[in-house]
């Protein structure tokens, strides 16, 4: 076996370095991300510090159960397995390049999109493409935000995503902010809900740092309220069972409740205060918005989204964005 040539400062990183490093880190064990695959354990080893060495840093340390990522072993697993995507799709991309679309691309969706959006995309995607693969990923809006700029996503729909330089956002509609509560006498008072009269109810919200909960945060700021949740939740699932329950009141968008509001469950009014919206938006990085399979699934899930809105099939007659 030839021995492994030292490491220059101009050597690029191998993807087969990368694979196995992030299958160690998976792991945390040498022998278990060997056994997983198919090799001997040394070379899992030497592979690993080959890379340390390309990199001038370590990246594990040693444990007595096997290994514990480093600091620059922790900023390396945050971003490597981003860059396989990316090298993968690049590969199918150039392969495929001026034949039939095809491979595999990423879709990073938030619970109302993915339910309102993938039953129409999906059969779009099949007629159009039958070769293409779409692995689909639901999320909330930042975890899909910081997904898509880790390269793990081709594309996100998510909701006022934060400006970054690494992503490319194209608003495709505002949808309105719904107050959501159990049925009962009390919505003879909350016809037109503002946000000073929300601030008297006890609420039921999504967790701190998801899109609805950083806008009410803004809104009670505004008018000098405290913002107390009795109860959050990082579901929406979890959110409508307990406003069912009658524990409080949340704030959503219609298409989160359409269901429930059909069938009695659940009463939404809409807010009465201007800004009380958000932002559906696609996002992607630069890098993959220059992938033709990118670009032809920006546009068709632009179209299909525009479409459903103005057709009346996506709750709440949300305002479509011009594109």
């Amino acid at each position: 076996m030839t021995d492994l040539l030292p490491a220059t400062d101009t050597e690029m990183l191998d993807p087969d370095l990368l694979a196995t490093f992030c299958l160690v880190a998976e792991t945390k064990n040498f022998s278990r991300a060997a056994l997983r695959m198919g090799i001997a354990q040394p070379v899992v080893t030497r592979k690993v510090k080959r890379l340390e060495e390309v990199l001038g840093t370590p990246l594990f340390t040693r444990t007595n159960r096997g290994c514990e990522l480093t600091q620059s072993g922790e900023l390396l697993a945050s971003r490597a397995m981003g860059i396989l995507h990316q090298l993968e799709q690049l590969k199918q991309e150039v392969r495929h390049s001026g034949q039939v679309v095809a491979g595999t691309i990423t879709l990073g969706m938030t619970h109302v999109a993915g339910t309102l959006l993938a039953p129409h995309l999906l059969p779009a995607v099949a007629a159009q493409w039958p070769n293409l693969r779409v692995s689909l990923v639901e999320g909330v809006s930042h975890v899909l935000s910081r997904l898509a700029r880790d390269r793990e996503l081709s594309l996100a729909i998510l909701y006022d995503p934060p400006v970054d330089a690494d992503l490319i956002l194209t608003p495709l509609l505002m949808d309105r902010l719904y107050l959501v509560g159990a049925p009962g006498p009390a919505w003879q008072e909350l016809k037109r809900p503002g946000v000073r009269s929300i601030a008297t109810l006890p609420l039921v919200l999504p967790s701190a740092g998801q899109t609805v909960r950083v806008l009410l945060q803004d809104a009670f700021s505004e008018i000098g309220a405290p913002l107390v949740p009795a109860y959050e939740a990082n579901s929406i699932t979890l959110l409508k069972a307990m406003v069912a329950q009658g524990l409080g009141y949340t704030v959503l968008t219609l298409g989160a409740v359409a269901d429930e509001v059909a069938s009695g469950k659940l009463m939404a009014v809409p807010l009465a205060q201007q800004g009380m919206s958000i932002a559906l938006t696609l996002a992607s990085t630069r890098e993959h918005s220059r992938l033709r399979t990118v670009q032809l699934m920006s546009e068709l899930i632009a179209t299909e989204i525009r479409r459903l809105a103005k057709s009346g099939a996506w709750p709440g007659s949300p305002h479509v964005m011009r594109g």
